[in-house]
């Protein structure tokens, strides 16, 4: 009969939390850039239409243009909040060392779980 696996080391190290961090915090880098390049795209198309007399503005096209700014200002948002989960866990891993507080760091790990879910 096989034995149960013993994890060698701790699923919820430090470590292992700031790395995935680092990839959310790239991957809203790469969201933003998208964004307001979307935008730029978007604005164009309105611009083009306002200069051209007989063409109407493009209601979809404005609405769009608002919806990119809105997916990078909430990019730009996570980043930021997931620059200060990083430092409660650093101030976490600093009181883990005079006491027993693994929930702290665990409460950290849960919070960057659904960022990376949204």
């Amino acid at each position: 009969m096989p034995s149960p696996y013993k994890l060698k080391n701790n699923p919820l190290d430090t470590g292992r939390i700031i790395k995935i961090a680092k990839t959310l915090i790239d991957e809203a880098g790469e969201d933003r850039k998208l964004a307001l390049e979307s935008h730029k795209f978007f604005r164009a198309m309105v611009e083009e239409a306002q200069n051209d007399p007989d063409a109407r503005p493009d209601s979809t096209a404005m609405n769009l243009m608002v919806e990119c700014l809105k997916v990078a200002q909430n990019s730009k948002n996570n980043v930021i909040k997931i620059m200060g989960l990083v430092a409660k866990l650093e101030e976490a891993s600093k009181e883990d060392k005079t006491k027993a507080t693994g929930k702290q760091i665990e409460n950290v790990f849960k919070q960057l779980n659904e960022l990376s879910n949204d």
